[in-house]
């Protein structure tokens, strides 16, 4: 079976990727991205060449890191490194890196000298819905560096011609080449499928084997390739687990190890296609955790423990998939509340004090200091067991009162119009004051006297 477009979105979590770019900052770790590849054993970049249309280049080796340009079918590249299905590629015509600018100084924003150490290049990125992602290390530069700079961002990054050091990644299902090893170049092909973007295919001459990370001689032979000097690395093997409906381990010498492998490959993909409230992920890691822990089978003990890492990082995205659910739901719940409330209030103005529009002591307002307009302050009913605001005054401009002089003082207010302020939770009058009136406070209902500021 083929691979799928992008894991992520195919799970239906491509929204808490664009949401918690949380997940993203699992990436930002701040190691290069050749640490993920194997380089090449050639000083001599092998040439390939792109058979697919829109095809992704990406900042890492994996659909879990941004793409940063397309490239189309007859398209070059230049492959200096691979690991599992990519290729590690000198970064393409077009491509671009950030390096903060404040660490290269520059005289005319073209050219520019790194003033620091270990300064972090990253991978910038031309698709419109990736722009502003810049998390993934290529290289660090030394002083004394020398960068050419293509232009300066609003967050104070530079955007300059990838330096020596830094590379991208492709699908090697969408590169083919003569000039490739042919184990290597029979073992991946085909044409595109839908847009191209890191997904292999079949054509009617030859049948891709992209879903298993062995070259065809090795699947032929059943058995592992060993390079001279190097152990068989499970980790070549690993793919993510929806993506599998057989399993590598087929391919090779059976054992005990590996057939309980198989059976716990199979239980977990199963777990994955339950809501994401009812999978279960601990049990099958006690479970790959005991081959962990055997001595007989070192390739199936590498297997087991790479399995372990990928399953623990989902049972962590799931678990920060169901707090924002959670979160979520709380929050409507509130906002439900809050409306319902909001309704049940009647926006109607208190009854009017005898021989004054309102009473109450004036303060200023911090929604309104002084110097605002409209001038307005805030009238506070001080008699109860608790102060409450029961209006505003607002002081029109060729009233001719003199209302600083009265603020901190209980007052009396003849209004000459009276409106309500609403969109808040409770609705609050105004008074157009006509008139502001010192009067003798009143005692407090607490039995403590007048609360003062």
């Amino acid at each position: 079976m083929g691979l799928k477009h992008d894991g992520i979105k195919r799970l239906g979590l491509g929204w808490l990727v664009r949401r918690s770019l949380v997940v993203c900052t699992l990436l930002a770790c701040g190691l290069t991205v050749s640490a993920y590849g194997q380089k090449s054993n050639n000083s001599t970049p092998r040439q390939g060449e792109v058979n697919g249309n829109d095809v992704y280049v990406r900042s890492g080796p994996s659909t879990n890191h941004y793409p940063i340009l397309k490239l189309s079918t007859g398209q070059r590249v230049s492959i200096v490194g691979e690991s599992g299905e990519w290729y590690e590629i000198m970064p393409p015509e077009g491509t671009f890196s950030f390096i903060s600018g404040d660490y290269v100084d520059t005289a005319d924003d073209k050219n520019g000298v790194v003033n620091g150490n270990n300064v972090r290049v990253r991978a910038g990125s031309r698709l419109p819905d990736f722009s502003a992602l810049k998390y993934v290390v290529q290289t660090k530069l030394s002083k004394g560096a020398e960068v050419s700079i293509l232009g300066r961002d609003a967050d104070g990054f530079l955007r300059i011609n990838p330096p020596a050091g830094t590379t991208a990644w492709i699908n090697r299902a969408f590169v083919s080449s003569p000039t490739l090893p042919a184990d290597k170049a029979t073992a991946f092909g085909g044409s595109t499928v839908g847009d191209g973007k890191d997904v292999p295919s079949t054509t009617p001459k030859e049948k891709t084997t992209a879903s298993l990370p062995l070259d065809s001689n090795s699947i032929a032979k059943r058995e592992p390739q060993v390079n001279a000097d190097a152990k068989p690395d499970a980790s070549d093997m690993i793919r993510p687990l929806p993506d599998r409906q057989d399993s590598v381990l087929t391919t090779l010498p059976p054992s005990k190890e590996r057939d309980q492998l198989i059976e716990i490959d199979k239980l977990s993909r199963a777990e994955l296609g339950k809501p994401i409230e009812q999978r279960r992920f601990k049990p099958l890691i006690e479970r790959y955790q005991l081959i962990v822990e055997q001595e007989d089978d070192s390739l199936a003990r590498q297997y087991a423990s790479a399995r372990i890492r990928q399953l623990s990082y989902m049972a962590d995205l799931w678990d920060s998939v169901i707090k924002i659910r959670s979160i979520d739901s709380e929050a409507q719940l509130n906002r439900r509340a809050f409306l319902e409330g909001r309704a049940k209030i009647r926006e109607t103005l208190p009854p009017i004090p005898q021989g004054m529009d309102v009473k109450g002591e004036l303060r200023t307002s911090a929604l309104y200091p002084p110097g605002s307009i409209p001038r307005r302050y805030r009238l506070v009913d001080t008699t109860g067991v608790s102060e409450r605001t029961i209006g505003y005054v607002e002081i029109p401009a060729d009233a001719g009162i003199d209302a600083a002089s009265h603020v901190g003082q209980y007052v009396g207010i003849r209004a000459s119009a009276k409106r309500l302020q609403t969109g808040g939770v409770n609705p609050v009058p105004i008074y157009i004051a006509a008139e502001i009136i010192n009067l003798q406070p009143p005692e407090s209902d607490s039995g403590f006297g007048r609360r003062r500021k």
